[in-house]
């Protein structure tokens, strides 16, 4: 009986030692923490990247507008009592140009999130960058048909839209793409 209780005794030490806390077998604290960090910057990143599309969203309006009201007056499948008036075009094009440095000082006012502090600069002149794409655009804006008007501000979007994925690519995640959420 006394070697049935010491093998009990044995077999429970044995049981109380592999069910403690054993860093080799399940990996340290700290990469615990690491992956709960990776966790937090993945969502603080997400959830910048919802603020930036609002931001973008409300900020792209008037040029959208314009274009659609350009591209009616600008088609000829269009019946002249169908297209846009010179003054309904002009407001148009008018709330475009002053959308440009509001969107501009909205993009370059919004704030990267501390947890985002090791991708600061790649966000910031991501940021920036997309500014600079609507500054371009609003002085760009024309009723004209003006081939590549546009490509600057176009070039300074995707620029953005690069730096602004780096991050992602690091946490591998996917790269967002802010153009469809515009159309």
């Amino acid at each position: 009986m006394k070697k049935l209780l010491a093998f009990s005794m044995l077999f429970l030490l044995m049981f109380a030692a592999a069910c403690g806390n054993d860093d080799s077998a399940t990996g340290t604290n700290d990469e615990g923490e690491e992956k709960v960090d990776q966790t937090e910057v993945k969502s603080s990143l997400l959830d910048f990247q919802l603020e930036i599309i609002k931001v973008l969203k409300e900020n792209h309006k008037p040029f959208a507008e314009f274009e659609a009201v350009k591209a009616q007056m600008n088609d000829s499948e269009v019946a002249e009592e169908e297209k846009p008036s010179e003054e309904e075009a002009q407001a148009a094009m008018d709330a475009a140009k002053e959308a440009g440095p509001k969107a501009a000082e909205a993009l370059q006012g919004m704030e990267i999130p501390s947890e985002l502090s090791q991708y600061e600069e790649d966000l910031q002149s991501a940021l920036d960058d997309a500014a600079k794409s609507y500054e371009k655009r609003a002085e760009n804006v024309s009723l004209e048909e003006q081939e590549g008007a546009q490509a600057e501000a176009n070039e300074l979007f995707v620029s953005f839209e690069k730096k602004f994925g780096k991050p992602f690519e690091d946490l591998d995640l996917l790269a967002p793409n802010f153009k469809p959420e515009l159309e």
